[in-house]
């Protein structure tokens, strides 16, 4: 008995329909990992779980280092600054820079004498410091009023009340 083709496609239907889902429960019941590789899976999570931490830790320390670094650069360049001072030609070029001709004579600084006074001796200075008024400085306060007026070739600031809005 020969089997024409529609019989040979209905009998692979059945045949398909009845050992698909015994596969599939095959596959869902045997289908699992060994020990082994579950221990592996979980090895390799832990170790990446680590190395992730451990390269925060170390870029952290990276970061506080170079800002160490950097403070005690800082440090080291306002010491070596703070003892030098400028030479005649740098102070000359500044003050010229600044509009004014020659430079102001240095304040001297009077040294502190330290002496037990009396509150009567103290008063007696008051009153006699407030008798006493100096003569202003001319040059000085007219240095100061040319430094509020407009110089060529500085242009405006700008009205910050206009920039704002």
């Amino acid at each position: 008995m020969a089997l024409s083709l529609f019989h040979w496609i209905g009998i692979g239907l059945v045949i398909a329909l009845v050992l698909i889902p015994v596969v599939r429960w095959f596959w869902k019941r045997f289908d699992m990992p060994s020990k082994f590789a579950i221990e592996s899976l979980k090895r390799r999570k832990q170790e990446a779980k680590e190395a992730e931490l451990w390269e925060k830790i170390e870029s952290q320390i990276e970061y506080e280092k170079r800002n160490q670094k950097d403070f005690f650069d800082r440090q080291k360049m306002k010491e070596d600054n703070s003892g030098k001072s400028m030479n005649a030609v740098e102070a000359a070029n500044a003050w010229s820079k600044l509009g004014v001709d020659s430079p102001l004579e240095p304040v001297k600084k009077a040294e502190r004498i330290e002496t037990k006074t009396s509150v009567e001796s103290l008063r007696k200075g008051i009153t006699h410091s407030t008798n006493s008024i100096e003569e202003p400085d001319w040059e000085l306060i007219k240095r100061m009023s040319e430094l509020s007026e407009p110089v060529d070739g500085v242009p405006k600031a700008p009205d910050l009340e206009i920039v704002e809005s």
